[in-house]
């Protein structure tokens, strides 16, 4: 939905049947405020008279420099997979909790869901460590969150992030924290200070249980 123009895109993912028939197929429409369909996926209302199978090839679509209108509108298409990648992800779904051991992961947040233990195990394939990990690390949180309660600790805040509305859809969010001075975000700055001396983290502990060797070992 764009909520500042009324206009919204509605999709639907067909399911698959038994035979894989219509696997990865996706269906829609785009609306215009007015309540009226501007653009069937993925085609222009009114060109064309045939469903777009997502693996077909197109050799008629009309390039960008010709004066008439398009048949088809190549909105995206899928990436080659890596030989080898794990549970099929894309080249860009894996650099999301890449953590090189030296580039990057001396610099985030102590908190950076990239260094969280049972989910690093689930993707170096260590299955028989998955569930250990993880019930290991909810009890280090309901530790954490015990000693909060009973006044042994200090009570949670959030520091990076602040509760804010969305001017748009004027639902609840969380918006990165910026810096009164210059209005720079504070989670930048924190790890500037960090990737120039050294400096730890300001009020940030780490909030995972110890890394095995392992872990350690692949990164």
């Amino acid at each position: 939905m764009n909520h500042r123009t009324g206009d919204q895109c509605i999709l639907t993912f067909k399911p698959c049947g038994w035979r894989g028939k219509d696997a990865y197929e996706i269906i829609g429409q785009v609306i215009d405020s007015s309540g009226e369909v501007a653009y069937e996926i993925a085609k222009q209302v009114g060109v064309g008279n045939s469903t777009l199978h997502p693996d077909i090839t197109l050799p008629h679509l009309t390039s960008p420099s010709s004066s008439s209108s398009p048949k088809y509108i190549l909105l995206w298409r899928n990436s080659d997979k890596p030989p080898g990648s794990p549970f099929n992800l894309t080249p860009f779904a894996i650099t999301l909790n890449d953590c090189p051991k030296l580039m990057l992961k001396p610099y985030i947040c102590p908190t950076d869901y990239r260094i969280w233990p049972d989910q690093r195990a689930f993707e170096l394939e260590k299955y028989e460590l998955v569930n250990g990990l993880k019930q290991e690390q909810e009890e280090r949180q309901q530790v954490m969150r015990r000693a909060q309660e009973e006044g042994k600790a200090a009570p949670h805040r959030p520091q990076l992030f602040v509760v804010e509305m969305n001017g748009d859809t004027g639902e609840r969010v969380w918006s990165p924290l910026r810096v009164l001075e210059d209005g720079s975000l504070e989670y930048w700055r924190e790890r500037e200070r960090e990737m120039g001396g050294g400096v730890p983290w300001k009020d940030v502990g780490s909030i995972f249980v110890e890394e095995l060797d392992f872990i350690k070992q692949a990164e």
